[in-house]
């Protein structure tokens, strides 16, 4: 079988025009009947894959939308982008992840790579890089552009769980279980860090009880459950992890305080410790495997995938969606042997 490589020799040997080799390609039903039999004959004799790419960087914007994130180790990242695909393929779009590792030159070059190749907008997750926020702002104005899970000042959208509920929702719970949970704070690495931090100590304070915030260190890093299991170690030889429970300002926290009380003989079935109620936030895949099983928040990262896809289609003008600039979505509680 004839091996062709480019369009141009394609659409010559079908009988056709270039454009409407390209657009058969895009969408067999565009192009009218002997046309498409014409394409369709020639295919079944020459060995032919179309640079679809390419194509699409001819136009002004392809059919991809770009998503960057910290990185794809985090379980709810991905399972976000999961979602994210799954909603843009049901629009014809595919997507490109690109990962920042929380290096600025790395996320300067992705940010670089995704404007080359024409993205028809992005899904961004700020990864605490304060360095290049000036930048993002700017390109806020050059094409569609939807901040998820955190974002900063000076952003135009954002589609992110709502923090004031799932932190009430979680702390509420706590205390209606007559315990008086302390708060283990997350790395300083987006906007998360001081919302949740600060509902914890409004709800605490609604209820007249006083807010604790465990005195952990500063750090700005990704490597969550190494920084909370070290950073608990270090709470338990102070004695500030007690019965009262602990609200951890996400899932992979509360990963490393069970590793490090687990590693401390803390929740062997005979230690007072194994009262002591740990609780997470978003309900990461991992979450209900721990031991014991974490009670958390479950984020609705299917609805984050699906609002991003919309307003980034809404904005690009391909698809009318009604919906607002700044989209928070309702967490759920759920209920495990933790607490």
């Amino acid at each position: 079988m004839k091996k062709v490589n480019t369009m141009e020799e394609f659409a010559s040997l079908a009988g056709v025009s270039r454009p409407t080799a390209s657009k058969y390609f895009e969408n067999p039903e565009a192009v009218g009947t002997r046309s498409r039999q014409k394409i369709e004959a020639m295919l079944e004799k020459v060995d032919y894959r179309p640079n679809m790419l390419a194509s699409m960087l001819m136009r002004k914007e392809t059919k991809i939308i770009g998503v960057l994130i910290p990185s794809l180790g985090d379980p709810l990242y991905a399972s976000i982008v999961r979602s994210i695909e799954q909603h843009a393929m049901s629009f014809g779009y595919s997507v490109l992840i690109e990962c920042s590792y929380g290096q600025p030159e790395i996320e300067e070059r992705a940010i670089d790579n995704l404007l080359a190749l024409k993205v028809a907008g992005i899904c961004y997750a700020p990864s605490g890089i304060k360095a290049i926020e000036g930048r993002l702002q700017r390109i806020q104005s050059e094409l569609p552009f939807v901040f998820f899970d955190a974002c900063f000042e000076g952003v135009k959208y954002s589609v992110q769980n709502d923090n004031c509920q799932s932190i009430e929702l979680i702390t509420d719970y706590m205390i209606q279980s007559e315990r008086k949970p302390a708060f283990f704070p997350m790395p300083d690495v987006n906007s998360n860090a001081n919302e949740r931090m600060l509902v914890y100590k409004q709800s605490m304070i609604k209820h007249g009880l006083e807010p604790n915030v465990l005195p952990v260190d500063t750090e700005i890093c990704w490597d969550f459950e190494r920084w909370g299991k070290e950073q608990a170690l270090k709470m338990i030889r102070m004695k500030r992890i007690n019965e009262g429970g602990v609200i951890c300002a996400n899932d992979r926290i509360a990963f490393g305080v069970l590793s490090a009380l687990f590693s401390e003989g803390l929740l062997s079935k005979n230690s007072k410790y194994q009262s002591i109620p740990i609780t997470g936030h978003d309900n990461q895949p991992l979450s209900e495997f721990t031991c014991p099983p974490l009670t958390t928040v479950a984020q609705d990262v299917e609805g984050i995938g699906k609002m991003c896809v919309e307003k980034i289609l809404s904005l690009a003008g391909t698809k009318s969606f009604q919906l607002p600039d700044e989209i928070l979505l309702k967490a759920k509680l759920v209920l495990r042997e933790s607490a």
